[in-house]
């Protein structure tokens, strides 16, 4: 009986031993750079929209995944192969931007204990003839021994060429009434101030927030026919929360000189109440 106790006694020791060199073990902790939003899984987050402004400037954000205890100088260059691989794997035909059409800084120095640091990224309108480009970006080094995250240590820059697409500020009202909108009986006016995307959908529509109910996934489509008339229309979420057929675009316009976009449209609510919408969008 004792040699039972001392064995059993044996193996809780031994046990607790093994279990310690288990809870030992040593992790990588080595810096790997990576950037934000890189990668072809965030691909339709690095869709480049443009103002009325001759030229847009987008930060790509560069992190890593451990605070580095080095200064660091990182790297970057135009990688046209990812362009060419992307379009082989998705079926695409996305152009190589023309390289005057872009610039941006071959390296950085990122200071010690730093989380993240940016790279802007210039890209001028003017020089660029309405096509679908990609402009892949990779980080191409970093010095001390760190580390390059090779799943996102490339992000893809694109534009489409869609007429709409562009940053607005919306400004608008909404008036609400008591019943139909021909009693007159408006209970209370609500204006809004909005900055807005309007992002392409295909080369023949956009899409853009309906009014403040964007948040709710109200949306306008829009876009051109055939005949190269301008269109608006409801989303299938707007057509869900009115009552059916109630939804009507009254008047629509588009200015070719200027990018600017007008609507007025009216809906009955699920209650019976009318609604009707003005929403001027000028081109930033």
């Amino acid at each position: 009986m004792r040699f039972f106790k001392f064995f059993v006694a044996v193996v809780i020791v031994l046990g607790f031993i093994s279990g310690c060199k288990k809870d030992s073990t040593t992790y990588d902790t080595t810096p790997n750079f990576y950037f934000i939003n890189g990668g072809t899984t965030y691909f339709d987050q690095n869709l480049i929209l443009f103002s009325s402004a001759d030229t847009v400037t987008v930060n790509l954000i560069i992190s890593s995944t451990y605070i580095k205890s080095k200064e660091t100088i990182i790297t970057f260059g135009a990688a046209d192969t990812y362009r060419t691989s992307y379009n082989a794997a998705n079926g695409t035909s996305y152009e190589a931007m023309p390289a005057a059409s872009y610039s941006f800084a071959t390296s950085i120095t990122s200071a010690v204990n730093t989380g993240y640091d940016t790279l802007p990224v210039t890209i001028n309108k003017q020089l660029l003839a309405g096509k679908d480009y990609l402009l892949p970006i990779k980080i191409t080094s970093v010095n001390n021994n760190y580390k390059i995250d090779s799943a996102s240590s490339v992000i893809y820059l694109h534009t489409q060429s869609s007429k709409l697409a562009g940053k607005y500020t919306s400004s608008g009202q909404r008036d609400m009434y008591n019943g139909d909108s021909s009693d007159n009986n408006i209970s209370s006016t609500d204006s809004f101030t909005i900055n807005k995307n309007l992002v392409p959908l295909s080369a023949d529509s956009s899409e853009i927030d309906y009014a403040n109910l964007g948040v709710n996934g109200w949306k306008y489509i829009m876009g051109f026919s055939a005949n190269n008339t301008f269109y608006v229309l409801p989303n299938d979420v707007i057509k869900s929360a009115v009552q059916p057929g109630s939804f009507m675009i009254l008047e629509s316009s588009f200015d070719a000189a200027t990018g600017n976009i007008y609507v007025k449209s009216r809906y009955k609510n699920l209650n019976g109440d009318y609604r009707i919408v003005e929403e001027s969008l000028t081109l930033q």
